[in-house]
């Protein structure tokens, strides 16, 4: 009787026995933690620059908004006092009716505001658009109210003959939008003052002599997107008028 030899029993070494372990409890919490803090680091840098996105376009429209609106401003400040004195029956330029009082109104280039803002925020002045008409009702302006700015555009009804910054006084009509909140507005008006008598020219202005006077516009807007005060601005330009007022020293 043959007797056979027991096959040896195969030995796995360590090395393998280890390889094929599984993950701890602690490497899966570390995993876990390091990948929650990756996931939010990705969604906070998504939100901060979806939130910047969204002030850069907000900041772009209100820059777009205040600048329209300086500019109508200043193109039609720059008419004021224009008349049209080829239809006038005395075309003498101290008469001019849209540089003076008339019939109790005073059309000058002047500044005011409304009671409760602040001083210099609202501008009044005239121009011919009646082709040499005194009596039409050609008076404009802007004003702050309500931390919008408004526009006159007419008087208030047939019979308002008033011409003032105050409410009551004239139509106005917002030209702002209501997302947009106006901060500040204010005119400032620089006049200079040439004696044109003969023999004067360099000295001020008396008593029945003509002078003449240049005057420029410096305009300040400043505001902020209504629900985001983050997003702000503030803008400022000078207009000249090209319209110098001639007059008559008293």
């Amino acid at each position: 009787m043959q007797l056979t030899r027991p096959s040896p029993s195969i030995k796995i070494p360590e090395r393998s026995l280890r390889r094929q372990a599984g993950v701890s409890l602690n490497d899966l919490l570390v995993g876990t933690t390091v990948g929650a803090l990756v996931l939010i680091g990705i969604s906070t840098t998504y939100v901060l620059g979806a939130r910047s996105t969204s002030q850069n376009v907000e900041q772009a429209r209100l820059n777009q908004e205040l600048r329209a609106v300086l500019e109508i401003m200043q193109q039609d400040i720059r008419r004021a006092g224009y008349w049209d004195r080829s239809a006038a029956h005395d075309p003498d330029p101290a008469q001019n009716p849209f540089q003076s009082t008339v019939d109790g109104i005073d059309r000058r280039l002047r500044t005011g505001q409304v009671d409760g803002e602040s001083t210099g925020s609202c501008v009044l002045y005239s121009y011919d658009l009646e082709h040499g008409n005194p009596t039409a009702m050609t008076m404009f302006g802007y004003r702050l109210r309500h931390h919008s700015v408004q526009m006159r555009t007419g008087p208030s009804n047939v019979d308002d003959k008033t011409f003032e910054c105050a409410i009551g006084s004239g139509s106005w009509e917002r030209i702002t939008s209501d997302d947009v909140r106006i901060t500040a507005l204010r005119f400032t008006i620089a006049a200079a003052q040439t004696n044109l008598t003969s023999g004067k020219e360099d000295t001020a202005c008396a008593t029945d002599e003509l002078c003449r006077e240049t005057r420029r516009v410096a305009i300040l807007i400043a505001g902020h997107i209504r629900d985001d005060p983050a997003v702000r601005q503030r803008l400022q330009a000078t207009v000249a008028v090209r319209n110098d007022r001639y007059f008559v020293e008293d």
